[in-house]
């Protein structure tokens, strides 16, 4: 079997770890959903959006698709990969023939299935029950977006498990760095009513691009919502996230002193 071949194959395997794991698959799917029917619940009129009022709910339809991105793409890698160290099996993965970065595509496959079925659900949710329109322009956005999340997210995440010594702290860790920035990038709260200094500071982080342009795609007819600004953003936060990954990564369990 080739390399790709066996890359191909253990993401199966991951893919089909998951699906038999309910707790995981319910957080994962069930959760950003809840999140969406609440902050629709919540916000049922009009938001401001620039220089125009827009429809709340498909406000928050973009803001958690963007959340969900990053908390996939992020939040759970760096748990799962943590975890995954810790136990052990990172170092029997790398005792065994097949080739280390195998293991490392599969997971980065797995999160980018998870990502686009969820991403995919939450878009159904809203055009079905808060009447977000599609389009081509849309689609356009929504996909360069969730490629340039999962790449800037999953680096990120595979950098900072070189900083999470135990699973505990990655658990920690990974959720909260989401929701803070959730709040910090106009996906919790509406960014008309953030003070301009928490805007200024969610700016020099990924998420609050990703948002932004996914809100543009989705809240401004005819826009794609993608800018060089934001994209660039994005990029640059996943190369740095990727050239520490390649020099910080280890395969050896943290906790047992390898350092």
């Amino acid at each position: 079997m080739s390399d790709v071949s066996l890359a191909f194959a253990q993401t199966r395997y991951a893919l089909r770890g998951f699906l038999r794991d309910p707790s995981a698959l319910g957080f994962t799917a069930l959760f950003p959903v809840l999140l969406l029917l609440l902050f629709s619940a919540i916000f049922t009129g009009a938001t401001r959006f620039g220089d125009a009022h827009v429809p709340a709910r498909t406000y928050y339809t973009a803001s958690i698709i963007a959340y969900e991105i990053m908390l996939v793409s992020f939040a759970s890698l760096v748990v799962r990969v943590t975890t995954n160290r810790e136990r052990g099996l990172l170092k029997r993965f790398r005792g065994t023939p097949m080739p280390s970065w195998v293991y490392l595509f599969s997971e980065i496959a797995r999160t980018l299935v998870v990502v686009v079925v969820t991403v995919l659900v939450l878009l159904s949710v809203g055009a079905g029950f808060y009447h977000v329109r599609l389009s081509a322009n849309l689609v356009v956005g929504l996909v360069t977006y969730t490629a340039a999340g999962v790449f800037c997210f999953s680096a990120l995440a595979l950098a900072l498990t070189r900083l999470s010594p135990t699973a505990d702290s990655a658990s920690a860790f990974g959720p909260l760095a989401a929701t803070i920035l959730a709040f910090l990038s106009g996906v919790f709260i509406p960014v008309a009513i953030m003070p301009t200094w928490m805007l200024d500071l969610g700016k020099v982080f990924p998420l609050e691009h990703m948002a932004r342009g996914l809100q543009v795609a989705f809240l401004v007819a005819g826009s794609t919502g993608v800018t060089w600004t934001d994209i660039g953003v994005m990029v640059a936060w996943g190369v740095f996230g990727l050239v520490a990954a390649i020099t910080t990564f280890r395969w050896e369990p943290l906790a047992n002193g390898s350092r």
